[in-house]
C-alpha cells in the first residue's frame, strides 16, 4: 500500500422501507438506516463482478449486521467514469434492504452519487429522490476520511481458507478517533479485512467474483411506493 493512503468510512445511508413502517415512512417520507463502511482509499478496486461480505458491530446503536458490497456494470455519466455498486444489509430483525449505487469512479473509491435505488426483501424497489443524496445535508452517502498515520506491519495471514498478503495499519480522523485496521488490495473490492474503530468492528467473512445485481422487479417512484404501502396497509 502506497504511503500516503488514506482509509474512508464511506457513511452509506443505506434505505430501509418495510411496511411494518408504512404509516411512520408515509408521514415523514423518510429514508433511514445508517450504516457505517471502511474503505481503503488506493486499495479500492472498481472491478466488475467482485463481492466481499461482512460482520458488522455498530457500538454507537449496540447492533450487530450483515454486510455485503458489490462493484458492478461501469458506465460514464456527464463524460466521468462511473460503476455500479450495491450494499445489502441484513440486520438482527428488521427485513435484509439492497442499495444499488451508481456512483463516480475516483482514486480514493466512491465519488458523486448519481442513482440510488433500494429494495427491502418482499417488496418493489423504489428510486431515491435527489434531495436525499445531494447537497450538503444529504441523508444518502455521506463520505469521511481518515488519514493513515502509521503503516505498522506487511505480513501474510490466513483468511477464509486462502492466505492473503495484507497491512496492519492506524488512522486518525479529524476528531481524534483511532482506527485500527487489516488492509490487502488482494480482497476486492473495499481492500477491509479487519477494522475496529470507537465507532464500528468490521471483519470480513468471505470474498470473490462474479456478482450480480440483486435488485428484482422495475424500480418505482419513491413517493409511489409509499403510497402503494399505504394502499397495502389499508386493505389489511
Amino acid at each position: 500500500m502506497r504511503k500516503g493512503s488514506r482509509i474512508g468510512v464511506f457513511a452509506v445511508l443505506v434505505v430501509a422501507a418495510v411496511v411494518a413502517m408504512a404509516a411512520s415512512a408515509a408521514c415523514g417520507a423518510e429514508v433511514e438506516g445508517q450504516r457505517p463502511m471502511m474503505i481503503v482509499g488506493d486499495a479500492f478496486q472498481f472491478t466488475p463482478g467482485a463481492w466481499s461480505d461482512y460482520l458488522i458491530h455498530d457500538r454507537t446503536k449496540k447492533e450487530y449486521y450483515r454486510m455485503s458490497i458489490a462493484t458492478l456494470e461501469r458506465l460514464d455519466r456527464d463524460g466521468k467514469p462511473c460503476s455500479w455498486m450495491e450494499i445489502g444489509i441484513t440486520p438482527e430483525k428488521d427485513p435484509p434492504v439492497v442499495t444499488r449505487l451508481l456512483v463516480e469512479q475516483t482514486k480514493t473509491g466512491p465519488g458523486e452519487i448519481y442513482e440510488v435505488i433500494v429494495q427491502v426483501r418482499g417488496y418493489a424497489p423504489f428510486t431515491v429522490p435527489e434531495s436525499f443524496f445531494r447537497g450538503e445535508d444529504k441523508d444518502v452517502g455521506n463520505f469521511k476520511t481518515t488519514a493513515v498515520a502509521k503503516r505498522v506491519e506487511r505480513r501474510v495471514i490466513p483468511v477464509a481458507g486462502r492466505s492473503v498478503g495484507a497491512w496492519d495499519v492506524e488512522a486518525v480522523d479529524a476528531a481524534g478517533d483511532v482506527t485500527a485496521a487489516l488492509v490487502s488490495e488482494e480482497v476486492a473490492p473495499i481492500g477491509v479485512i479487519l477494522a475496529e474503530s470507537p465507532q464500528v468492528d468490521m471483519v470480513l467473512s468471505d470474498w470473490g467474483t462474479g456478482a450480480k445485481s440483486r435488485i428484482e422487479g422495475t424500480p418505482v417512484n419513491f413517493y409511489v411506493w409509499i403510497m402503494m404501502q399505504m394502499g397495502d396497509a389499508l386493505t389489511k
